[in-house]
């Protein structure tokens, strides 16, 4: 999987992922000694760009098992956590995701592929680390799963990829796609040199506020069973109500220009139309005088 990811992510993010990686990833022929099962500390899967490895927790085989005890493990073999319809977008959050891992009863090799091709989607270069990078890897993992019928969760950083999500609805997709395999300094570039400073206002605005959020949650590790409704628990307190009012009063802002430029051309339009007016009847009056 982790071969047929690289090669699909390179296909349609062609234009976008850094040449380095491009040719890094190129070189490698076996994908098989890049992932890793080891005691990480965590039960999260987690990408090392700079070598490439996807680490695989001992941890998540330990939570796992003890999972498997409860009553309701595998009632559900079938059990789905979105359908076509709310793949990109939904209000699944990580304790859905447990709860679908009880009672579709999976496996270890199970939880790991349902977060794999976003990993992979690290090691092909999109950011990673901090809130809204993450937000934009999430989204551009569902938005390619939902194309080509790729295995993911659709639970992972939920908040983060609505708002991701958000600024897409305002930026256009072209944009967040080079924005999502970019780092900070060169998204600042891209809003600058496509949108303009405003932008580059509501961006730097929205991270700032997402990092003061976000970091308590992910500079914490989650291990074994109880790394489980830690991590539920601490990801419920994330509160992006700033964010949001930011993105609101810049839509808003948008909207009011928007009106105002057209009430100005309409102005300009009846303006014009009387000068029109007005030089047509001057030229009749001299005609009726000169002639």
């Amino acid at each position: 999987l982790f071969m047929r990811y690289v090669k699909i992510i390179l296909h349609e993010y062609k234009d976008k992922v850094p040449t380095d990686i491009k040719e890094k990833l190129s070189k490698i022929t076996d994908f098989k000694d890049l992932v890793q099962i080891e005691n990480t500390g965590t039960i999260s899967l987690f990408a090392k760009p700079s070598d490439s490895t996807i680490h695989l927790p001992l941890d998540a085989y330990k939570a796992i098992q003890a999972l498997s005890q409860f009553p309701e493990y595998g009632l559900d073999k079938s059990h789905q956590t979105h359908d076509k319809n709310n793949m990109i977008i939904n209000d699944n959050t990580y304790r859905d995701f447990v709860e679908h891992v009880i009672l579709k009863g999976e496996t270890p090799v199970e939880y790991f592929r349902e977060i794999l091709l976003h990993e992979v989607m690290h090691i092909c270069g999109s950011g990673g680390s901090s809130a809204l990078a993450e937000g934009f890897n999430e989204l551009k993992t569902r938005e390619l799963a939902s194309k080509y019928g790729l295995e993911t969760s659709c639970c992972g950083y939920p908040k983060e990829t609505k708002i991701a999500f958000e600024l897409q609805q305002i930026f256009g997709k072209e944009i967040c796609d080079k924005l999502a395999f970019s780092q900070l300094k060169e998204r600042f570039t891209i809003l600058r040199e496509e949108l303009g400073e405003e932008a580059v206002s509501l961006y730097a605005d929205v991270y700032a506020n997402m990092e003061h959020q976000f970091r308590p949650y992910m500079n914490k590790n989650y291990p074994g069973v109880a790394g489980i409704k830690e991590k539920c628990d601490t990801y419920d307190k994330i509160d992006y109500s700033k964010v949001y009012d930011s993105l609101n009063q810049y839509k808003k802002q948008k909207e009011e220009n928007k009106s105002l430029s057209k009430k100005k051309g309409f102005v300009n339009q009846i303006t014009l139309n009387f000068l029109i007016g007005f030089s047509i009847s001057i030229f009749f009056l001299l005609s009726l005088i000169l002639f």
